[in-house]
């Protein structure tokens, strides 16, 4: 994948930057301008709220006006809109600024990590984890503490993985009847979300008329099944870029999830 404006580049990103081979002054020349990199990158990124659990980390070199002149993804997501969303926030931030006049220095690797959860308090994580925990080893007590991190955030649609848990939990020790309940509250949550979603993202595209708010508005058609409007917004990304062929072959894929619905 692609992270620079300019095809014939690439990149990758962290939260610290490569140490210079001179000495630590020169570390310190950069602190500011490390700052405001992070500060453009958050600003500019568009985080996904669909993986319960999202990571990826780039890296990316600059050359002394702030262009991105190469990069590459270190650890992908495992997603394509969440590994691309982090190389639109690149791409969006550039050029992120001349270097310190103070420092000599050419280029500077910069090692960058876009993390996501949906877990949404300490308490809950707390809760969360200690359900994952015992899952397999003590059941009762990974109910209790799913239980616990449910009411941790009661009312929080955006929490509807826990009833998702919960239900396989409850699977595993018999109770399919609460089992079965807990599974349609996880899709009956899960739908608002998606469909939420849907609304703000096509707002955002509309707004926005980028390629990548095309391409993610797409895939938030296809979470609620909606292929038409999938693919009339894949179209509306590729119209906008001839540098991703990742649309091109996403949109075939849609084309067929469309000619199977009907």
């Amino acid at each position: 994948m692609c992270i620079c404006s300019n095809p014939s580049t690439q990149a990758n990103y962290s939260n610290y930057y490569n140490k210079p081979t001179s000495n630590i002054q020169v570390q310190n020349d950069f602190s500011e301008y490390m700052a405001n990199v992070q500060k453009k990158l958050k600003s500019n990124w568009v985080s996904p709220d669909f993986l319960e659990e999202g990571h990826i980390r780039v890296l990316f070199k600059l050359d002394r006006h702030g262009n991105v002149i190469s990069g590459d993804i270190l650890e992908s997501s495992g997603n394509n809109i969440y590994d691309e969303s982090a190389v639109n926030a690149i791409q969006k931030s550039e050029p992120f600024g001349e270097f310190p006049e103070t420092s000599t220095r050419q280029t500077i690797t910069i090692n960058y990590c876009f993390d996501t959860t949906l877990v949404k308090t300490d308490k809950m994580k707390e809760y969360y984890e200690l359900a994952k925990k015992y899952s397999y080893s003590d059941r009762a007590e990974a109910l209790k503490y799913i239980n616990l991190a449910i009411a941790e955030v009661e009312g929080d649609i955006e929490s509807y993985f826990l009833y998702k848990k919960r239900g396989k939990i409850k699977e595993a020790m018999g109770n399919h009847v609460g089992a079965k309940e807990d599974f349609e509250k996880y899709e009956a949550l899960k739908s608002k979300v998606d469909i939420k979603r849907v609304h703000a993202l096509k707002r955002r595209a509309e707004v926005e008329d980028s390629a990548f708010a095309y391409y993610y508005l797409a895939y938030a058609y296809e979470q609620i099944k909606d292929y038409e409007n999938a693919i009339s917004a894949i179209n509306k990304a590729i119209e906008r870029t001839d540098l991703n062929q990742s649309y091109i072959r996403y949109r075939t894929q849609l084309v067929n999830y469309y000619k199977v619905d009907k």
